[in-house]
């Protein structure tokens, strides 16, 4: 009986790793299509000057955010900001 129970776990684990394999696939190609998207929109949008790149995990958080002459930049806790290459912190 004990190892009818293990391979019932074994499936079901099984199961699970098939179902975290598939989100895991489905959230690549999410993810390729959203930078597709974010390359056309740049290509589009040409000589604006505009553009937005953001990381983030659990614990940190970087963005660089540009729109004409002026540069946010953010790295966890601290930012910056220039206008037309004059810093201010």
């Amino acid at each position: 009986m004990g190892n009818k129970q293990k391979a019932v776990t074994i499936a079901e684990a099984s199961r699970e790793l098939a179902g975290i394999r598939k989100a895991a696939s489905m959230a690549g190609r999410a993810m390729a299509r959203l930078e597709s998207e974010a390359e056309r929109i740049a290509a589009s949008t040409g000589d604006m000057g505009r553009s937005l790149r953001l990381v983030a995990s659990k614990d940190q958080l970087s963005a660089l955010i540009r729109c004409g002459g002026t540069t946010i930049q953010i790295e966890g806790d601290e930012f910056a900001v220039s206008l037309d290459g004059e810093e201010r912190k």
